[in-house]
């Protein structure tokens, strides 16, 4: 048995989930790649795959297997680029995730430089808010704006996110404007389900003193932007990053309040495995991503834009 086939062959149908689409991937009859897998599992001693009828999902030993074979598979892969002179030219499939938002906002100019710049490149992008494992979800890098606390994972600062409290210029005048933080008590707040603390705020004013607020409110929502939209329509208060409020802000359909009290900035980062070897696709998007993101002649990135952060 060629043991690297059959590691690319298991890879290919857990991929896709079908035999049939990892046979045209593969360039092979749907029986052949099921002949080879019953083969890899014959050779194993064990079931690697749990078969329905709709899709083939592994085992708990399938994807212990699939992890080690995706590692060796990438590390042969890397070896090759070594020896062929392929390292500035990098070719095959990359797996990103990144927040919802920010990534239907800001994602698609740097992806299409990327491909652009290396057309045997691929990318895989899935979006959505919830915390992953990148290792345990097979993917290559992540974008996140949070609090890191995984210490196997490199982190690269992409930009600052800055976050602010706002509320639509009608609601305020019918509502009042909060002068203090502990106002906010007093307000119906939109509420972001994936924050940290999701119903306790915290602020730090220009002297560096903290605060943090207990809040409340009728909405409880996992999507900034429906949220933003939300906001705008006069439901409430809400706690935004520029990124998705900005533009409003700078209509005049939302305005900052609590000027002087302000939200942690976090940071826009990149994630990705801690490797000796960093494969040649992944350190081009970091290279071509920090810089994508590098704002021009010390100047706020673009989302930041006469908001005077």
């Amino acid at each position: 048995m060629d043991k690297l086939n059959a590691m690319n062959l298991y890879c290919q149908i857990v991929d896709s989930g079908q035999l049939s689409i990892a046979a045209d991937n593969l360039n092979l009859s749907k029986g052949t790649v099921s002949k080879q897998l019953a083969k890899l599992e014959a050779h194993l001693g064990g079931r690697l795959l749990n078969r329905t009828t709709r899709r083939l999902t592994p085992t708990e030993a399938g994807m212990a297997f699939y992890k080690k074979a995706k590692q060796i598979l990438e590390s042969v892969e890397e070896a090759e680029c070594v020896v062929t002179g392929l390292t500035a030219e990098p070719r095959g499939t990359l797996k990103i995730n990144a927040p919802m938002s920010f990534g239907a906002y800001y994602l698609g100019a740097l992806l299409a430089k990327y491909q652009k710049k290396y057309p045997k490149m691929q990318v895989d992008l899935t979006l959505h808010d919830r915390q992953i494992d990148l290792i345990e979800e097979g993917y290559d890098l992540a974008i996140r704006i949070a609090t890191h606390k995984d210490s196997s994972l490199i982190v690269r600062k992409l930009a600052t996110c800055h976050i602010v409290i706002c509320a639509s210029p009608h609601y305020l005048q019918k509502n009042g404007v909060p002068k203090d933080p502990n106002d906010l008590k007093n307000h119906q707040c939109l509420l972001y389900a994936y924050s940290d603390s999701v119903k306790q705020w915290a602020f730090e004013n220009k002297h560096g003193t903290k605060q943090q607020v207990q809040v409340k409110g009728a909405l409880y929502a996992n999507n900034g932007n429906l949220i933003g939209d939300a906001l705008i329509n006069d439901m409430g208060i809400a706690c935004l990053p520029t990124f998705i409020i900005g533009d409003a802000i700078r209509k005049g359909t939302a305005k900052i309040i609590l000027d002087d009290w302000r939200p942690t900035p976090q940071d826009i980062a990149l994630l990705y495995p801690s490797s000796r070897h960093l494969s040649a696709k992944v350190r081009a998007f970091i290279d071509l991503a920090t810089e994508h993101f590098k704002p021009i002649a010390g100047q706020v990135n673009k989302w930041d834009r006469d908001l005077f952060i």
